[in-house]
């Protein structure tokens, strides 16, 4: 089993070039491109605050080894699909400007959004209690209601990919059966909706899930991403598809099917201090092969599962997460050989704090372990092997001889999504008469770091090593 101490190594190796990349003088860097929702233009070419593009879909063909980008605050309804690689030593690097420090645009939040707004008034009572349907074009892979607490309404697959269960005579029923559930009838071109409290679609604000993540890496290598908050994508706010060498740092994703997604035999993929919640699958999912995996200094919660790995996703490293309150583990290795666990933080989740697969080789240590209910375990081992204390956990595995069981101390805040999206949609208009002297600027910068304070704090970190 490898030691800790290599993996903080590598770890701050991999920390310490993004954070050089952000540090390094412009002129080392090829190219440096901006956006500015405020005012920008897409005829311009980008390189300069004065230049500006306004959407982020530019940088998706513009970006080469060793350029950067900063990207103002704003909502943004578009993806970026990284089409170039990166190199060792020449990263691309896409970072929010959260403080306005390089673009000159007012403090705010960096939002990329999958979803867009949706018209309702068309729905009608199906029949079913609570069932509302409408006819729609176009097939629907995603909806949430931006007035509730945004985690995505789950979708009913039709009964050719997924059998009825016994007794239930159609996918509507299913639909009628749960709040925040939904089926699209493809062949009818017909949604039907059951929204959180049965009342009729028109009553909410509510958005449909279009695209598949906010910034996506197929296939590239060595591409680093900083600061952005993504909600509601098909898929991942980051994703990382084959590819290597991939940094996601200071992130906040959530309402999508993951907030992070590796998979496809994806390597040394890293991920630092990101918030990731409300997400339908996991925080952060490492699968299909996507083995050398760091998930360090993260918070994640209200999640299915905080961190997985699985499918043969070996050598994964978790160290200093807090994983708290997801609807079924805080960490799942499933099939996931040498994953090491040190100093992470799992409390209150729902069904367990950690889930291993009997099969899996790990180690793990130096935790600290929560319940918050009497039916919670501490660990569970598929086929089947449950703790629900860790003294019993100790004894029967040899596992987490250091950690601890209770006193683990204050939780990270949770973030109030609806302040988010109101800062988000309201900042391009309220921005633009601050620019132009109309209205003196209040905004105050995110509370989070921006990705230079944090780049400087790894530093600030190495240096005291």
């Amino acid at each position: 089993m490898r030691r800790i101490p290599d993996l903080i190594e590598a770890a701050c190796r991999v920390l310490l070039a993004a954070g050089l990349m952000v540090l390094l003088p412009l002129e080392a860097i090829a190219t440096t491109y901006y956006v500015r929702q405020t005012v920008g233009d897409d005829s311009h070419d980008g390189t300069s605050p004065e230049t500006a593009w306004q959407h982020i879909g530019k940088l998706s063909f513009a970006m080469h080894a060793g350029d950067m980008a900063y990207v103002g605050p704003g909502l943004y309804r578009e993806q970026i699909t990284v089409l170039n690689d990166g190199e060792t030593d020449k990263r691309i690097t896409f970072i929010a400007d959260t403080t306005g420090q390089h673009t000159g645009d007012p403090p705010g939040i960096v939002m990329i959004t999958g979803a867009d707004p949706m018209d309702v008034k068309t729905f009608v009572p199906e029949g079913a209690p609570g069932v509302y349907k409408a006819p729609f074009a176009q097939p629907v892979f995603g909806l949430v209601e931006m007035d509730g607490n945004q985690f995505r309404y789950e979708m009913v697959k039709t009964r050719k990919d997924i059998p009825l269960p016994e007794g239930v005579g159609s996918e509507v029923d299913l639909v009628g059966q749960r709040p925040s559930r939904f089926y699209y009838d493809a062949d009818a071109k017909m949604l039907y909706v059951h929204t959180s409290d049965g009342k009729p679609p028109s009553t909410h604000e509510m958005e449909r899930l279009d695209r598949d993540s906010g910034i996506r890496v197929a296939e590239k290598h060595y591409v680093t991403v900083m600061g952005f908050t993504f909600r509601h994508m098909t898929d991942g706010g980051i994703t990382f598809y084959s590819a290597s060498d991939g940094i996601a740092v200071n992130n906040t994703s959530y309402g999508s099917r993951q907030g992070i997604r590796v998979y496809g035999h994806a390597t040394n993929i890293t991920a630092y201090g990101n918030t990731l919640f409300r997400n339908e699958n996991c925080g952060i999912y490492f699968a299909a092969g996507s083995t050398n995996g760091l998930v360090i200094g993260n918070t994640m919660y209200e999640n299915i599962k905080g961190i997985r790995w699985s499918s043969q996703s070996a050598n994964g490293t978790a160290v200093d997460n807090a994983v708290f309150e997801n609807h079924e583990y805080g960490i799942s290795v499933e099939n996931a050989d040498h994953t090491l666990l040190r100093r992470n933080t799992m409390v209150n989740n729902e069904k367990g704090q950690l889930l291993i697969d009997m099969q899996t080789d790990y180690s793990s240590d130096d935790n600290c372990f929560a319940t918050g209910a009497p039916d919670q375990l501490i660990t569970e081992f598929v086929f089947p092997e449950h703790y629900r204390t860790l003294a019993d956990y100790q004894r029967g595995k040899r596992q987490d001889l250091s950690s601890r069981e209770g006193g683990c101390g204050p939780l990270p805040a949770k973030v109030d999504v609806h302040k988010l999206q109101e800062e988000a949609k309201g900042y391009a208009e309220r921005a633009r008469r601050i620019l132009s002297g109309a209205e003196a600027s209040t905004s105050e910068a995110p509370k989070s770091p921006s990705p230079e304070d944090a780049a400087g704090g790894w530093l600030k970190w190495l240096l005291g090593r």
